[in-house]
Protein backbone atom coordinates (compact mmCIF):
# COMPACT_ATOMS: atom_id res chain seq x y z
CA UNK A 1 0.00 0.00 0.00
CA UNK A 2 0.99 3.64 -0.63
CA UNK A 3 0.95 6.24 2.11
CA UNK A 4 -0.26 9.62 1.00
CA UNK A 5 -0.63 13.15 3.22
CA UNK A 6 -3.10 15.02 2.63
CA UNK A 7 -1.98 19.14 2.62
CA UNK A 8 -4.97 20.79 3.82
CA UNK A 9 -4.10 20.89 7.36
CA UNK A 10 -0.44 20.56 8.06
CA UNK A 11 2.31 23.10 7.46
CA UNK A 12 -0.32 26.39 8.25
CA UNK A 13 2.80 28.47 7.99
CA UNK A 14 3.48 27.56 4.09
CA UNK A 15 2.05 27.74 1.19
CA UNK A 16 0.55 24.72 -1.05
CA UNK A 17 3.60 24.13 -3.01
CA UNK A 18 5.79 24.33 -0.34
CA UNK A 19 4.20 22.07 1.85
CA UNK A 20 4.65 19.04 -0.73
CA UNK A 21 7.85 20.45 -1.64
CA UNK A 22 8.37 19.28 2.84
CA UNK A 23 5.94 16.22 2.22
CA UNK A 24 8.16 14.91 -0.79
CA UNK A 25 11.56 16.00 1.30
CA UNK A 26 10.18 13.52 4.12
CA UNK A 27 10.32 10.86 1.89
CA UNK A 28 6.36 10.28 1.12
CA UNK A 29 5.26 9.12 -1.97
CA UNK A 30 1.82 10.68 -2.42
CA UNK A 31 -0.21 13.80 -1.32
CA UNK A 32 -3.78 14.45 -1.57
CA UNK A 33 -6.13 17.89 -1.04
CA UNK A 34 -8.94 19.08 -1.53
CA UNK A 35 -10.32 21.65 -3.57
CA UNK A 36 -8.05 21.99 -6.81
CA UNK A 37 -9.22 25.96 -7.60
CA UNK A 38 -7.34 29.30 -6.64
CA UNK A 39 -3.92 26.29 -6.08
CA UNK A 40 -0.30 26.43 -7.61
CA UNK A 41 -1.04 23.34 -9.51
CA UNK A 42 1.98 24.47 -11.97
CA UNK A 43 4.50 24.93 -8.77
CA UNK A 44 3.04 20.96 -7.87
CA UNK A 45 3.52 19.75 -11.12
CA UNK A 46 7.58 20.16 -10.47
CA UNK A 47 7.51 18.35 -7.84
CA UNK A 48 5.64 15.85 -9.68
CA UNK A 49 7.61 12.30 -10.90
CA UNK A 50 7.60 8.02 -10.91
CA UNK A 51 8.67 8.64 -7.19
CA UNK A 52 6.03 11.11 -6.09
CA UNK A 53 2.84 11.45 -7.37
CA UNK A 54 -1.06 12.97 -6.22
CA UNK A 55 -3.33 9.87 -5.30
CA UNK A 56 -6.14 11.93 -5.34
CA UNK A 57 -8.44 15.46 -4.74
CA UNK A 58 -11.83 16.53 -4.46
CA UNK A 59 -13.48 16.54 -8.03
CA UNK A 60 -16.98 18.75 -6.57
CA UNK A 61 -17.05 21.14 -3.84
CA UNK A 62 -20.47 22.85 -5.38
CA UNK A 63 -23.34 21.52 -6.32
CA UNK A 64 -25.74 18.21 -4.92
CA UNK A 65 -26.33 14.60 -5.25
CA UNK A 66 -29.10 14.56 -3.62
CA UNK A 67 -30.91 17.76 -4.81
CA UNK A 68 -32.19 18.17 -8.19
CA UNK A 69 -31.55 21.28 -8.14
CA UNK A 70 -28.15 21.11 -7.86
CA UNK A 71 -27.57 18.50 -10.71
CA UNK A 72 -26.43 20.58 -13.24
CA UNK A 73 -23.30 22.43 -11.34
CA UNK A 74 -22.52 18.87 -9.48
CA UNK A 75 -22.02 17.25 -13.14
CA UNK A 76 -20.14 20.66 -14.27
CA UNK A 77 -17.90 20.21 -11.27
CA UNK A 78 -16.68 16.83 -12.14
CA UNK A 79 -16.49 17.54 -16.01
CA UNK A 80 -13.90 20.88 -15.02
CA UNK A 81 -11.75 18.32 -12.30
CA UNK A 82 -11.30 15.75 -14.90
CA UNK A 83 -8.78 17.14 -16.80
CA UNK A 84 -7.22 19.23 -14.28
CA UNK A 85 -6.27 15.65 -12.65
CA UNK A 86 -5.27 14.35 -16.10
CA UNK A 87 -2.69 17.39 -15.71
CA UNK A 88 -1.28 16.03 -12.57
CA UNK A 89 -1.24 12.33 -13.64
CA UNK A 90 -4.07 11.53 -10.91
CA UNK A 91 -7.01 9.15 -11.88
CA UNK A 92 -9.42 9.44 -9.05
CA UNK A 93 -11.63 12.08 -7.83
CA UNK A 94 -13.22 12.52 -4.52
CA UNK A 95 -16.62 13.14 -4.22
CA UNK A 96 -19.27 14.39 -1.32
CA UNK A 97 -23.08 13.88 -1.39
CA UNK A 98 -23.59 17.57 -1.18
CA UNK A 99 -21.54 20.90 -0.65
CA UNK A 100 -19.69 21.55 2.66
CA UNK A 101 -20.64 24.72 4.02
CA UNK A 102 -17.60 26.89 5.90
CA UNK A 103 -18.54 25.54 9.66
CA UNK A 104 -18.41 22.20 8.03
CA UNK A 105 -21.88 21.54 8.19
CA UNK A 106 -23.52 20.01 4.84
CA UNK A 107 -26.35 22.36 2.61
CA UNK A 108 -29.66 20.48 3.14
CA UNK A 109 -32.21 19.05 1.01
CA UNK A 110 -35.02 20.77 0.51
CA UNK A 111 -37.78 20.06 3.33
CA UNK A 112 -39.57 18.20 0.40
CA UNK A 113 -36.73 15.89 -0.74
CA UNK A 114 -37.34 12.90 1.56
CA UNK A 115 -34.50 10.91 2.50
CA UNK A 116 -35.90 7.89 0.13
CA UNK A 117 -35.67 10.30 -2.54
CA UNK A 118 -32.32 12.08 -1.40
CA UNK A 119 -30.62 8.30 -1.93
CA UNK A 120 -32.35 7.41 -5.11
CA UNK A 121 -30.95 11.03 -6.57
CA UNK A 122 -27.31 9.97 -5.30
CA UNK A 123 -27.85 6.85 -7.46
CA UNK A 124 -29.06 8.26 -9.97
CA UNK A 125 -26.45 11.11 -10.63
CA UNK A 126 -23.84 8.57 -10.07
CA UNK A 127 -25.10 6.56 -12.79
CA UNK A 128 -25.08 9.52 -14.70
CA UNK A 129 -21.24 10.23 -13.84
CA UNK A 130 -20.19 6.20 -14.39
CA UNK A 131 -20.12 6.52 -17.87
CA UNK A 132 -18.09 10.01 -17.86
CA UNK A 133 -15.68 8.32 -15.33
CA UNK A 134 -15.38 5.24 -17.46
CA UNK A 135 -14.46 7.09 -20.51
CA UNK A 136 -11.92 9.05 -18.86
CA UNK A 137 -10.28 6.10 -17.06
CA UNK A 138 -11.13 8.13 -13.95
CA UNK A 139 -12.37 6.41 -10.52
CA UNK A 140 -15.09 8.46 -8.50
CA UNK A 141 -14.49 8.26 -4.24
CA UNK A 142 -17.64 8.86 -2.83
CA UNK A 143 -17.04 9.36 0.52
CA UNK A 144 -18.97 9.19 3.91
CA UNK A 145 -18.77 11.68 6.68
CA UNK A 146 -19.27 11.79 10.32
CA UNK A 147 -22.35 14.11 11.06
CA UNK A 148 -21.94 13.81 14.63
CA UNK A 149 -19.13 15.86 15.61
CA UNK A 150 -17.79 17.32 12.33
CA UNK A 151 -20.30 17.43 9.05
CA UNK A 152 -24.12 18.00 10.51
CA UNK A 153 -26.93 17.54 8.05
CA UNK A 154 -24.47 15.45 5.47
CA UNK A 155 -26.07 13.20 3.64
CA UNK A 156 -24.17 9.49 3.49
CA UNK A 157 -22.79 9.12 7.34
CA UNK A 158 -22.97 5.57 6.81
CA UNK A 159 -20.53 2.79 5.32
CA UNK A 160 -22.96 0.38 4.79
CA UNK A 161 -25.27 2.90 3.19
CA UNK A 162 -22.45 3.59 1.19
CA UNK A 163 -21.37 0.48 -0.16
CA UNK A 164 -24.92 -0.64 -0.79
CA UNK A 165 -25.38 2.76 -2.85
CA UNK A 166 -21.65 1.75 -4.73
CA UNK A 167 -23.48 -1.92 -5.34
CA UNK A 168 -26.19 -0.11 -6.64
CA UNK A 169 -24.64 1.92 -9.16
CA UNK A 170 -22.70 -0.88 -10.47
CA UNK A 171 -19.84 0.98 -12.24
CA UNK A 172 -16.57 -0.20 -11.44
CA UNK A 173 -15.22 3.38 -11.65
CA UNK A 174 -17.58 4.38 -9.03
CA UNK A 175 -15.87 3.59 -5.50
CA UNK A 176 -16.28 4.21 -1.53
CA UNK A 177 -13.39 6.22 -0.01
CA UNK A 178 -13.81 4.88 3.65
CA UNK A 179 -12.33 7.74 6.02
CA UNK A 180 -12.00 5.51 9.43
CA UNK A 181 -12.11 8.49 11.25
CA UNK A 182 -15.20 9.40 10.28
CA UNK A 183 -16.65 6.01 10.13
CA UNK A 184 -15.15 5.35 13.85
CA UNK A 185 -16.58 8.39 15.04
CA UNK A 186 -20.10 6.64 14.05
CA UNK A 187 -19.89 3.27 14.84
CA UNK A 188 -16.65 2.41 16.82
CA UNK A 189 -14.92 -1.10 15.52
CA UNK A 190 -16.05 0.11 12.02
CA UNK A 191 -13.12 -1.39 10.24
CA UNK A 192 -14.79 -4.58 10.65
CA UNK A 193 -16.95 -3.03 8.19
CA UNK A 194 -14.19 -2.05 5.42
CA UNK A 195 -12.65 -5.38 5.30
CA UNK A 196 -16.00 -7.08 4.61
CA UNK A 197 -16.22 -5.00 1.69
CA UNK A 198 -12.66 -4.15 0.91
CA UNK A 199 -12.98 -5.29 -2.98
CA UNK A 200 -15.68 -2.10 -3.36
CA UNK A 201 -12.79 0.53 -1.68
CA UNK A 202 -11.01 3.03 -4.14
CA UNK A 203 -9.38 4.85 -1.43
CA UNK A 204 -8.91 5.41 2.74
CA UNK A 205 -8.36 8.25 4.75
CA UNK A 206 -7.37 7.98 8.06
CA UNK A 207 -6.54 9.82 11.51
CA UNK A 208 -6.72 9.11 15.09
CA UNK A 209 -9.68 9.05 17.10
CA UNK A 210 -10.58 11.57 18.99
CA UNK A 211 -9.63 14.79 18.07
CA UNK A 212 -8.91 13.67 14.20
CA UNK A 213 -5.18 13.86 14.99
CA UNK A 214 -1.33 12.06 13.62
CA UNK A 215 -1.12 8.43 15.05
CA UNK A 216 -0.84 7.42 18.62
CA UNK A 217 -2.93 10.54 19.55
CA UNK A 218 -6.02 8.96 20.21
CA UNK A 219 -7.10 5.27 20.68
CA UNK A 220 -6.78 3.74 17.31
CA UNK A 221 -4.35 0.25 16.30
CA UNK A 222 -2.98 1.46 13.66
CA UNK A 223 -0.66 -1.30 13.12
CA UNK A 224 -3.21 -3.53 13.51
CA UNK A 225 -5.78 -1.90 11.79
CA UNK A 226 -3.15 -1.99 8.67
CA UNK A 227 -1.90 -5.16 9.29
CA UNK A 228 -5.06 -6.16 8.87
CA UNK A 229 -5.92 -4.32 5.22
CA UNK A 230 -2.33 -5.19 3.73
CA UNK A 231 -3.53 -9.08 4.63
CA UNK A 232 -6.55 -8.58 2.96
CA UNK A 233 -4.87 -7.56 -0.01
CA UNK A 234 -5.11 -3.73 -0.34
CA UNK A 235 -2.71 -2.03 -2.15
CA UNK A 236 -4.01 1.12 -2.63
CA UNK A 237 -3.66 4.62 -1.15
CA UNK A 238 -4.20 5.14 2.51
CA UNK A 239 -4.26 8.67 2.93
CA UNK A 240 -3.44 10.51 6.42
CA UNK A 241 -5.90 13.44 6.58
CA UNK A 242 -5.33 15.10 10.06
CA UNK A 243 -4.92 17.97 11.91
CA UNK A 244 -1.24 18.06 13.72
CA UNK A 245 -1.49 18.03 17.32
CA UNK A 246 1.88 19.29 18.08
CA UNK A 247 3.90 19.94 15.11
CA UNK A 248 3.75 18.83 11.46
CA UNK A 249 7.50 17.55 11.78
CA UNK A 250 6.62 15.61 14.62
CA UNK A 251 3.36 13.83 13.03
CA UNK A 252 5.09 12.58 10.24
CA UNK A 253 7.82 11.64 11.90
CA UNK A 254 4.96 9.17 14.05
CA UNK A 255 3.70 8.19 10.32
CA UNK A 256 7.43 7.62 9.13
CA UNK A 257 8.06 5.38 12.36
CA UNK A 258 4.67 3.75 11.65
CA UNK A 259 5.72 2.51 8.00
CA UNK A 260 8.89 1.10 9.40
CA UNK A 261 6.89 -0.85 11.76
CA UNK A 262 4.25 -2.27 9.03
CA UNK A 263 7.60 -3.25 6.89
CA UNK A 264 9.40 -4.89 10.11
CA UNK A 265 6.18 -7.12 9.75
CA UNK A 266 6.63 -7.86 6.46
CA UNK A 267 4.11 -5.41 4.82
CA UNK A 268 4.75 -3.56 1.48
CA UNK A 269 4.18 0.14 2.05
CA UNK A 270 5.55 2.82 0.50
Amino acid sequence: MRFSICLEMIYPELNFAARAARIREAGFTAVEFWGWEGKDLTALRTLLGQAFAVATFSGQRRGSLVDPEGWDVYRAEVQASIPVARSLGCDRLMLLTQEELPDGSARPAPPHVTRAEQRANVVAGLKALAPLAERERMTLLLEPLNTRVDHPGYFLDSAREGFAIVKEVGSPCVRLLYDIYHMEVMERGSTRMLLRHLPLVGHIHIADVPGRHEPGTGALDFIGILRALGGAGYTGAVGFEFAPRAGTDEALARITTLRAQLRSHGCEVS
